[in-house]
């Protein structure tokens, strides 16, 4: 009976530090800054970086904190699933960290771009508008290409979680259909079209895939 509590305890840890980790991603893709327009000119395009730098930073350190609850959600899965699977804990373990790893990349990406901003790259520069554009453009692709391989982690994390099932009855049939069929569908879809309505459909399966199973493993454990 004592050992039942115990094992209730971590998987209710479990399950809220996942939720959190979730909600962590929906907020960071909410806040996600974008200056990039295929329908303003340069000018606007320079005009409107200048004016947002806030909105920026506040993108960063959204991401920044994603990167914390994914890592520190690593321990709690482990310890979870670490007596009840033999190997499939531990890939999943790699992709968390992978995903925690291009986050922060990501944000040490922009918060880079954001020193440079702020230091007054804009007024100051003794470049052309459009060397300027184009090298604050660089920077801005080194945070989407972070963006996507920490994305790109958490679409395989994603799959793998949804192989659980086949090891664990217990284990939410639907979560593991949304899971099985997002997660490989946002791998895909972050290098082919990042932009495309499909890609935005497979990160809202899979966060209502980990949902699901982290509300299973609150109410009723594994």
């Amino acid at each position: 009976m004592l050992a039942r509590k115990k094992q209730r305890r971590r998987e209710v840890f479990a399950g809220l530090v996942i939720i959190l980790a979730a909600l962590s991603y929906v907020t960071s893709l909410l806040l996600d800054f974008d200056f990039v327009s295929p329908y303003a000119s340069l000018q606007e395009d320079l005009s409107y970086l200048s004016n947002h730098l806030q909105n920026q930073r506040l993108s960063i350190w959204s991401w920044l904190l994603t990167a914390l609850t994914t890592f520190l959600s690593i321990p709690f899965y482990f310890v979870l699933f670490h007596k009840r699977l033999k190997i499939l804990h531990y890939v999943n373990s790699i992709w968390m960290l992978g995903a925690s790893a291009g986050f922060v990349m990501m944000g040490i990406s922009g918060l880079t771009l954001y020193h440079e901003l702020a230091g007054g790259l804009l007024s100051n520069s003794t470049q052309t508008q459009e060397q300027l554009w184009l090298r604050l453009l660089s920077m801005y692709q080194d945070e989407l290409f972070y963006r996507r391989i920490g994305s790109s982690f958490v679409g395989m994390f994603a799959f793998g979680l949804g192989l659980t099932r086949f090891k664990m009855k217990k284990f939410p049939v639907i979560a593991m259909i949304l899971l099985m069929i997002s997660g490989p569908t946002m791998v895909f879809f972050n290098w082919y079209d990042p932009e495309h309505l499909i890609r935005t459909a497979a990160m809202a399966g899979i966060l209502i895939g980990m949902t699901t199973f982290s509300v299973r493993v609150i109410n009723k454990g594994l």
